[in-house]
């Protein structure tokens, strides 16, 4: 009798310590994963930041460009020359 509650205590040890090494592994799996789309959608916004930097590097350097700016003004700002009457059509819809 007493060799049989001892089979069977050693029985519940080890079915709890292996329901116990499932749910840790479980645990560690989801929390990987987790992990994996964070580090998926960091690497997404770099790229997107890295592309936007590369945008504004580019629109600075044309800033510093004379005849950009004035070209920018007149399109964008209606700035006009001396003696120069500006129009502005409307856009047509297509």
């Amino acid at each position: 009798m007493a060799k049989k509650k001892v089979r069977n205590l050693e029985g519940i040890v080890c079915l709890s310590l292996a329901a116990f090494l499932i749910y840790m592994m479980g645990t560690q799996g989801m929390r990987i994963y987790r992990q994996k789309q964070e580090l998926n959608q960091l690497q997404t916004t770099v790229v997107d930041l890295k592309k936007h930097k590369d945008k504004l590097s580019d629109e600075v350097k044309n800033l510093k460009d004379d005849d950009y700016v004035i070209r920018y003004a007149r399109e964008n700002y209606i700035f006009s020359k001396d003696g120069e009457d500006v129009v502005k059509l409307p856009e047509s819809k297509k």
